[in-house]
């Protein structure tokens, strides 16, 4: 059973980052009892799950979307946190048919498959290529305010899901860079792939690297949060992860708990390939990090030759941080990308983001905005 006292924590940054609103998501998480059924009132997915509802009565899809996510936080363990997954993937749908220009790719691959949501396609006129993949506990559906803005990008946006996660039927490991390449193989119908920069947040920062390193077409990636090489050392070493972690890591790569630190010991990237890296990488990392050690930011900062790494604390601390920070992200794989009005508009979405920071800020001090 997943810890409840872990769902609470694990799952601000999450929900940060779909877009729940702060004042939401603490009434949900007071209202959450730790002895509760997941499906019963009381219980995770039952609060969750009444707020989507709620929202789709509405018609609030993309409320629905945020609140669906939340309910199968953080993968799928049961029916309960099956019908939020599917509940959340088909208010995406809904939703996404209302915004121009968001198509779904299924793409068949190992026997099972993996699925996107894509913006920016085209044959006639292919655009640099953005490629999003999430972490192990986000889905796809998480990136729906890139998506709805992405004809402003000057670059086609593809998202999808880390094996593992979401609608991706494949299991997380090594060489889960096959199922990227194929990917970019795919688009490289629609898109221009020898400009392709990929945004990986946590693990699947850790999978973009590892493309990178095996495929030419990727320019350069963005990532927060990604464990490199110390990581998995540690892990090997015995190091505890928090329980959650553990189930989740367990869940996406097919793998009992108790064989992890023995699956994942030989999943670090060493410093002789990281010095071999020719795409531009770009890194928002924490000190703080309750997961992955800031040293392996500075194995990147002594190796990669091309790297601008940011620090920073307080990633996915609060709503206005998870907004910046996957600004940032997106301006970087745009920068390497070469769309230059991309960048801009990126840029100036960032500023408006850090304005009304500041701006609460001031409002919260007493002082006049």
């Amino acid at each position: 059973m997943i810890p409840v006292a872990e769902l609470r924590r694990f799952a601000l940054p999450h929900a940060y980052a779909v877009g729940v609103p702060a004042d939401v998501l603490h009434r949900v998480l007071r209202a959450v009892h730790d002895d509760a059924a997941d499906d019963a009132p009381g219980g995770w997915v039952h609060a969750w799950a009444s707020l989507a509802a709620a929202a789709e009565a509405r018609g609030r899809d993309l409320d629905a979307v945020r609140y669906h996510a939340l309910a199968r936080f953080p993968y799928v363990d049961g029916p309960p946190r099956r019908a939020a997954q599917e509940a959340c993937v088909a208010a995406f749908d809904r939703w996404r048919k209302e915004v121009p220009g968001i198509s779904r790719l299924d793409l068949p691959f190992d026997g099972t498959g993996f699925a996107c949501w894509a913006a920016g396609l085209s044959r006639r006129h292919p655009l640099p290529l953005i490629l999003v993949v999430g972490g192990i506990t986000g889905t796809k559906e998480q990136w729906a305010p890139v998506l709805a803005r992405a004809e402003r990008l000057d670059a086609a946006v593809v998202v999808t899901e880390l094996p593992g996660v979401g609608e991706n039927g494949l299991s997380y490991g090594t060489d889960s860079t096959r199922m990227l390449m194929h990917l970019v193989d795919v688009l490289g119908r629609a898109a221009d792939v020898t400009r392709t920069c990929v945004v990986g947040l946590s693990f699947g920062g850790h999978l973009a690297l590892r493309q990178a390193l095996e495929d030419d077409r990727v320019r350069g990636l963005a990532t927060v949060g990604a464990p490199v090489r110390d990581f998995f050392v540690r892990i090997a070493r015995g190091a505890p992860l928090p329980r959650l972690v553990s189930l989740t890591l367990s869940h996406v790569t097919r793998t009992p708990v108790e064989r992890l630190p023995a699956e994942l010991a030989g999943w670090g990237v060493d410093e002789d390939r990281l010095s071999r890296l020719s795409a531009h990488v770009a890194c928002a990392a924490g000190r703080g990090d309750e997961l992955v050690p800031y040293s392996d930011a500075e194995l990147l900062r002594r190796t990669v030759p091309r790297l601008r790494l940011v620090e920073n604390d307080v990633l996915g601390d609060a709503p206005e941080r998870a907004a910046e920070t996957r600004l940032w992200l997106l301006a970087q794989a745009l920068r390497t990308a070469g769309t230059a009005g991309g960048v801009r508009r990126a840029a100036a979405a960032r500023a408006r983001v850090l304005r009304a920071r500041h701006r609460l800020a001031r409002a919260s001090a007493g002082a006049p905005a």
